[in-house]
């Protein structure tokens, strides 16, 4: 009993981050190999592009409603319809000889992303105490980073060996497996295992209370920012290396991903700090304003000094999620509300994802890579007002065990 009592919140936070990372490994399936199925299916690129930025337009549509279907079907049927839309979706684009049928298959994918996204915190919240979980906060918050860096590695390899439509097979493959671990064992906490989250029980759960939540709000301006940035840097610097230097295209996108490989190294050590110090607003201040000092340095820079900022940069900017998203879960007291708290906190990300990439590369485009950067400048320092007015009230003193 007492090993179950410990080891079973680790099997939960292990199945729900192979669950999250299962979205991200769809959504980046296309910009590895993104020339082939356009030539494949007889589209041009912005088409291509759609079947990136779709998830973007679907996650600002649903992901408010998205907290009141978590709150109506509860986090165990949530995650569950999560990824088995990220299935549906998968296997519907690799049977799909059309660009329909394809777009469709990617809207599908985009309703998984957006639902693991508001479940997978609350989740967290549930099976771990406040005083402990800073950690698993930490961890999770690497899995967009992680499934991105692993499909943009691990696609263009098997679409050399069997073809395009090997990547959404494997996908497929992968997501169906993450759905039977998400029937069993997957499960939500007894009251023993978790006395926290039922500590409200009696209280009913007030959503206008929490969707009129200043703090919610922003949070979710903060990481609107954050992802203005990180889509920013992530979409174009590629291209910005390979017209301005001349790089290949493996070596331009092999020095970009090094911003979201300092993430995995950040993500979790961040996770470690809030949860001995506490530091959520102190972390999103400090990192938020350095990245607004930074954010230009690799547009105007040459040689080994590029990979080296963009690998700077990732560190501070991969310790932005764990810190927002464990500061949801003080924002908001009741676990049970922390789902409705994510719909809005990813409400930000999701119009951070679809406008950072219009945002910058317009302005690149008619003025130039370095005026672009510093377009981001004052994008960041509306961030670091939106942390600067979050207020955390009782926060506990630092956990030293």
């Amino acid at each position: 009993m007492l090993k179950n009592k410990f080891s079973f919140p680790l099997i939960i936070l292990a199945t729900i981050y192979l669950a999250s990372i299962s979205a991200p490994l769809n959504q980046f399936k296309v910009p590895p190999i993104m020339t082939v199925i356009m030539a494949e299916l007889g589209v041009d690129l912005s088409k291509a592009g759609l079947m990136m930025s779709v998830f973007a337009l679907v996650g600002i549509f649903i992901s408010l409603p998205s907290g009141f279907i978590v709150h109506r079907l509860g986090l165990k049927s949530s995650g569950i319809l999560a990824v088995a839309s990220l299935f549906i979706g998968s296997f519907i684009g690799w049977f799909a000889d059309n660009a329909f049928g394809m777009l469709s298959s990617r809207i599908i994918e985009g309703i998984g992303m957006c639902l693991i996204s508001v479940v997978a915190p609350a989740v967290i919240a549930a099976w771990f105490a406040p005083e402990k979980r800073g950690m698993p906060m930490g961890i999770w918050s690497t899995w967009v980073a992680l499934g991105s860096i692993v499909m943009l590695l691990v696609a263009p390899v098997l679409n050399g060996w069997l073809g395009w439509k090997s990547v959404w097979g494997a996908t497929t493959i992968y997501t169906a497996v993450i759905l039977c671990l998400m029937i069993y064992p997957f499960r939500m906490p007894e009251r023993d295992e978790a006395p926290h989250y039922y500590a409200c029980e009696g209280h009913s759960l007030d959503v206008r209370r929490v969707y009129s939540s200043a703090g919610i709000w922003l949070l979710a301006a903060v990481f609107l920012v954050f992802n203005v940035m990180v889509l920013a840097v992530c979409s174009f610097t590629p291209v910005y290396l390979e017209s301005s230097f001349g790089y290949s295209r493996e070596k331009a996108s092999a020095v970009t991903s090094l911003f979201l490989v300092a993430s995995l190294i950040s993500g979790p050590v961040t996770g470690f700090i809030i949860h001995r110090y506490r530091v959520f607003r102190g972390v999103l201040l400090t990192c938020l304003f350095i990245l607004s000092m930074t954010v230009v340095i690799p547009f105007h820079v040459e040689g080994t000094a590029v990979p080296l900022c963009l690998f700077c940069i990732g560190i501070v900017a991969g310790m932005i999620p764990p810190a927002t998203f464990s500061a949801v879960t003080e924002v908001l007291k009741d676990p049970k509300s922390i789902g409705i708290g994510m719909s809005v906190v990813a409400f930000g990300q999701y119009l951070g994802m679809g406008g950072g990439p219009v945002l910058f590369g317009g302005i690149a485009e008619k003025y130039g890579w370095e005026t672009a950067s510093y377009s981001l400048v004052p994008v960041l320092l509306l961030g670091v007002a939106a942390a600067y007015f979050l207020k955390i009230e009782k926060e506990p003193a630092p956990n030293l065990n």
